[in-house]
Formats: structure tokens, sequence, C-alpha cells
């Protein structure tokens, strides 16, 4: 086989090694390319030793945070700063991640009511006041919609910005510095579509429905990718040596 037809095959089979995982990722961390991060850092994240190495569940988690899915970034600061040892910079990263984390999300566990029937099914969210800043509304749509749109079980614990909501109609306020709440609830489930922009759904457990619109739109602003080539974006961690 010609050298040059071999590199371009092993070039679409993307990296083939953890490191080579973990150092893609990082670079489309660095450029701001949050989804095309996230595939990459959970393909090193799955491969041997990728789950001990730093870089690799610290940027993991930074992804995570970019793109709201704080299930998954709460997981990997709190991994991060056991695995960060006696590294002074490596627990210094990890406490100031953390730190960011709790100051702007608390959690919610969700539990099944009793006579609850569903194996699994949807979360609706509303405020129960209006959100006047911007930043944190832009957040919660797009928590919101996740869950409007993906079928979870219960119990589970999910990250929203601190304030008071509805959860399928339940009340709830999480506190920034005051106790997680736990709440129970009948999960939402699809019965059929009415039309092509409203879903009809009920929660059997309850015996309830409710038609609830999809017309909330969530997005992320993406930055621009810079001219910067993986060597000018190595981990800059001390014992790193380009994310070791």
């Amino acid at each position: 086989m010609l050298p040059g037809v071999a590199l371009a095959q092993e070039s679409m089979a993307g990296p083939q090694t953890m490191d080579e995982a973990r150092d893609q990722g990082v670079l489309y961390f660095r450029k701001k390319r949050f989804r095309q991060a996230m595939p990459l850092l959970d393909k090193a994240y799955g491969m041997p030793g990728g789950a001990q190495d730093f870089a690799v569940v610290f940027y993991r988690g930074r992804t995570a945070q970019k793109l709201l899915l704080l299930e998954k970034a709460f997981e990997m600061a709190s991994l991060a700063a056991t695995l960060a040892g006696d590294d002074r910079r490596r627990a210094a990263n990890a406490k100031e991640f953390q730190t960011e984390l709790d100051s702007l999300f608390g959690k919610l566990t969700l539990k099944a009511a009793e006579g609850e029937t569903n194996a699994k099914g949807r979360i609706f969210f509303e405020t129960k006041t209006g959100i006047i800043n911007r930043a944190k509304k832009k957040q919660f749509a797009t928590i919101q919609e996740r869950f409007k749109t993906t079928d979870i079980t219960l119990p589970t614990t999910v990250y929203l910005p601190y304030g008071d909501y509805l959860a399928n109609k339940v009340p709830v306020a999480i506190v920034q510095g005051e106790a997680a709440p736990e709440i129970e609830i009948f999960l939402q489930v699809q019965k059929g579509e009415e039309d092509d922009d409203t879903l009809m759904w009920v929660g059997i457990g309850a015996g309830t429905a409710a038609a609830v619109g999809l017309g909330v739109t969530a997005f992320l602003l993406w930055g621009q990718p810079e001219d910067e080539t993986l060597e000018q974006l190595r981990i800059g961690l001390p014992g790193e040596g380009g994310g070791q």
C-alpha cells in the first residue's frame, strides 16, 4: 500500500491511543469547539488508563460544563480532585473547577412518587419566577430542553442554576449553601403526537395529562478556532508531559 494512502486511512480512523484522543480533545477544548472535544475526551476516558489520567478527567469535566452536561461535569470535578493528589497545581485547578460549579449550580435528587409505574420518562422543568440574568436564563433553557427530550430513570440526580422551580409540577427550591433537596415526582411519558409542534404527554402514575409545547430553543455560543498547533496547546500542568 502506498504510504500516502496508509496515512490517509489512519487519519480517517481517528485517534488510536488514549494519548492521541486526549490531546485532540484538549486541542478542540482550547479552540472552544466543545462539541468536537466531548466525544474525543469520552473516548480517551473509556480507554485503558483514561479514567486515571488527570488531564483526561479534568478536561472532560470542563467540556461537560461548557455543554451543560452538569451531571458529568460534577462527577469529573470530584474525580479530578482525587487524582490531583499532592500535586499543588493540579489540586488548585481541580479546586477552582469545583468551586466554579458549586457557585453556579445546585444538586437536586428526584425519586419516584408512590404509585409511579413508569420505568422511564421525562422531566419538565419550569421556573416559578422569571430568570432575569441572561446567562442564567440561557443555561436553564439548555438544561430544560435536554431533560424534556431525553428519557431518564428514577432515582436520579440533576443540577440546575440556583432558584425556584417546578419539576413535573412539583415545587422545589435550590438554594446555595443549603442542603440539596429531594423530591418525589411522576415521570412524563409520550402518548402520541398531536401535530408537528406539540406532543401530548401523560403521567400514567398520576393519571393526569398535560400538553407541552416544544418551543424552547437552546443554543451555545461557540468561539472561533485559533490558528494554533497542538504543541502550542499542550496542557500546562506540572508533570503532564503533553497530558501524561
